[in-house]
């Protein structure tokens, strides 16, 4: 689990160009046919049912990447590293946004437009409602785990999944307040983490 503190954020400034928008529903379900997005189609239709945002990124009118954010309960199975674990529901209090997809495109990375997708979520969300951002990173994704600490990300905890013969065995880290990204005993006011049913 990382951590993004949204008042502290500062954004690295995006190549000349590069403008964001947001995404509805039926941008998702076109996307989710473009092999390229690694958009599911669990993805394109949780988009709305769920209450998802996204932002599409834009470099001289292409689209170059997005993001997809969700802003209640993340369900556990946008939380798991392989096929047959069960994942953890991850469950967001106010003020709270966990981003559960990240994708630029090859010709466009490395020219900070992950950063400029945050930004402008902060903006779209509002930052006087928004205090942080969360995100999860399988462990062996080190590109990502890099484009997020880069960010300003910070790592606030690590949960656990194993399957010993057919069952999920859970570790799950303590309840972390979302003001601070520091483990707290509050649950009602905390990023909490809950084993899939």
């Amino acid at each position: 689990m990382f951590w993004l503190n949204t008042h502290e954020f500062l954004p690295s400034k995006p190549v000349k160009g590069a403008q964001c928008r947001p995404l509805v529903a039926a941008d998702i379900h076109k996307l989710s046919k473009i092999k390229d997005f690694g958009i599911s189609q669990q993805l394109a239709d949780d988009f709305e049912t769920l209450g998802f945002v996204g932002i599409g990124i834009f470099v001289d009118k292409k689209l170059a990447g997005l993001s997809v954010f969700c802003t209640e309960a993340v369900p556990a199975h946008y939380n798991r590293t392989e096929e047959r674990a069960n994942g953890v529901d991850i469950l967001l209090p106010p003020g709270t946004r966990a981003l559960i997809k990240a994708v630029i495109l090859p010709p466009f990375r490395g020219q900070r437009l992950n950063s400029a997708v945050v930004r402008y979520a902060i903006d779209h969300f509002g930052k006087d409602t928004v205090n942080a951002i969360v995100t999860t990173a399988d462990i062996a994704n080190d590109a990502y785990k890099s484009s997020v600490l880069g960010q300003g990300f910070e790592p606030v905890g690590k949960t656990t999944e194993l399957t010993v013969l057919g069952k999920s065995v859970h570790r799950l880290p303590k309840p972390i307040d979302s003001n601070t990204g520091q483990q707290s005993d509050q649950v009602d006011c905390s990023i909490s983490f809950r084993k899939a049913a």
